[in-house]
């Protein structure tokens, strides 16, 4: 290896520009950007570059200090703070603060601390330079255990911090990604003069390269702040943010790929592995083809159901992510959780449309139902059969035992008819002591006999009612839709209201079927 020493003012020029350069960037974050997370490891970082820079150009200057050794040992005032710092600073940078556990910030602040008072009291043990320092070399080839401590110390935590801001870049996307790209290449700038010192590659003969490299580093990360906005807006905001939001988030490129997802939509999608590059069909595989294609659209919003073992229900709104000249770069995706919200909404639903003390359908849902059914029966030509039944002395019950006897006798009316039908049956309370029985596929007949089922084990329930025991009876009038005519729901209701109005003329707890000649005979 060639030997240079001082003075040497090509070096010293060069060394004091890149400290007035780590300086002037330092001061630059202070002023702007001093309160974000990441600027006070990385204004401590730049200060102790500039540090090193500025007191090794003064020792190539050849100016006298109080011992021959005096400007190489200040400048070791940075040059333990820089790896240290260095490595803070990544963690920061990449929001892996919750690194610094007590041992580890310990050893970061006590390891600098250690070497600094080992260095300058080294001619009383020799523990630094082992006695083999030669005046005027800038480099220490042969020293003590305490030296070689050092270097592989500052080693790791460089070692570390490139492996941290790697795993970032990996993760990042867009802006973030191109400022972590730009720190991590001035810092592969520093392993490439290490590898190329262990290969005997001297840039700079006779000099220790590390910080001219180092600012290297430093200028790289000034361009990504003053170009790529580093400090203002840092990955951490993001973590900060995105990966505290209730609502799920995903970002998505312009080929279809997820490049983004934080951690509430996992759980919402219950994702568990590695999806960043997937595409969005393979992500949302439970929707069908209909539901992903509204994936493709901008500036919208629409509602999802994902199945598992039980239904989640999410509001999706998509937003374009736009570049320079308005170009479409991807799509931003906010799954939002409505199942809590859909739950209330079935269920004000079916209170909606639900009896609030039988919990039979009410009045207003059964005309709907009965609309469709109707409509069905006449479009594929079944028989639709329809019980009209009023339960007898109901006016009595309440006298006697009180009203809510009388509600218990409805709700036995309730179970009886639930029981006794299909699912396919409509049960509905029309008001009062009156309910109905729409029987779809089929006729009056069958429905009679159904209906007189009903009413014989209606007639012999025992409805009990502290400290009263009693039963009631029912009478029903029975009709079908009419194929043959304009059939409406109405006319069905008029003709089974009649038939049960005969049922109750003919003494009650009896099931009629409506007949026309019987209505010509009445009137």
């Amino acid at each position: 290896m060639e030997f240079v020493s001082p003075p040497n003012i090509f070096y010293s020029v060069l060394l004091l520009i890149a400290g007035v350069i780590c300086l002037f960037v330092s001061a630059i974050i202070f002023q702007t950007r001093r309160t974000v997370p990441g600027a006070s490891a990385l204004m401590t970082l730049l200060s102790a570059l500039s540090w090193w820079d500025i007191s090794y150009a003064v020792f190539w200057a050849d100016v006298p200090g109080p011992t021959p050794y005096f400007w190489l040992d200040i400048t070791y005032l940075g040059v333990v703070v820089v790896p240290p710092a260095l490595f803070i600073f990544s963690l920061q940078f990449s929001n892996k603060i919750d690194w610094l556990k007590s041992p580890v910030a310990v050893l970061l602040y006590i390891e600098p601390l250690i070497v600094l008072l080992i260095l300058f009291t080294d001619p009383y043990h020799g523990l630094f330079f082992a006695g083999k320092r030669a005046e005027n070399s800038a480099f220490i080839l042969h020293a003590g255990p305490v030296f070689w401590f050092n270097v592989v110390f500052s080693y790791a935590l460089t070692l570390f911090a490139t492996i941290v801001l790697a795993r970032a870049f990996l993760h990042s996307f867009g802006m973030y990604r191109r400022q972590i790209g730009i720190v991590f290449g001035g810092m592969m700038v520093t392993w490439f003069s290490s590898i190329m010192f262990i290969l005997g590659i001297h840039p700079f003969p006779g000099a220790d390269s590390t910080p001219f490299t180092f600012t290297i580093t430093a200028v790289a990360f000034a361009y990504a702040m003053l170009r790529h906005h580093l400090l203002d807006v840092v990955p951490v905001a993001r973590d900060v943010l995105v990966e505290k939001m209730s609502d799920g988030v995903l970002v998505i490129d312009d080929q279809n790929r997820v490049v983004d997802i934080n951690l509430a939509a996992r759980n919402l999608l219950n994702i568990s592995g590695d999806v960043l590059g997937f595409s969005v069909e393979m992500i949302f595989s439970r929707l069908d083809s209909q539901e992903l294609g509204t994936f493709n659209s901008l500036n919208s919003t629409f509602d999802i159901q994902l199945t598992g073992d039980t239904p989640t229900y999410l509001e999706v709104k998509v937003s374009p992510i736009l570049g320079r000249g308005e170009k479409l770069l991807g799509r931003l995706v906010i799954l939002h959780d409505i199942t809590k919200l859909k739950d209330i909404q079935n269920e004000l639903q079916l209170l909606a449309s639900r009896d609030s003390l039988t919990g039979a359908v009410n009045r207003r849902h059964f005309m709907e139902l009965a609309e469709f059914e109707l409509a069905r029966a006449r479009r594929y030509q079944h028989s639709l059969a329809l019980v009209l039944m009023d339960m007898d002395g109901f006016k009595k019950v309440n006298d006697t035992y009180g009203h809510q006897a009388g509600d218990q006798a409805l709700l036995a009316l309730k179970k009886v008819c639930i029981q006794g039908t299909r699912t396919v049956d409509i049960f509905a309370r029309l008001g009062g002591e009156e309910f109905v029985l729409l029987m779809p596929e089929t006729d009056k007949e069958a429905a009679a006999v159904i209906a007189e089922r009903l009413r014989a084990v209606l007639e012999n329930t025992v409805i009990r009612c502290d400290p009263h025991k009693f039963k009631v009876t029912i009478s029903m009038g029975v009709t079908e839709y009419d194929m043959q005519k304009n059939d409406t729901l109405g006319a069905m209701l008029n003709r089974a209201d009649k038939a049960l109005y005969q049922a109750k003329a003919n003494g009650r707890n009896q099931v009629l079927i409506w007949r026309p000649e019987r209505n010509r005979s009445e009137k």
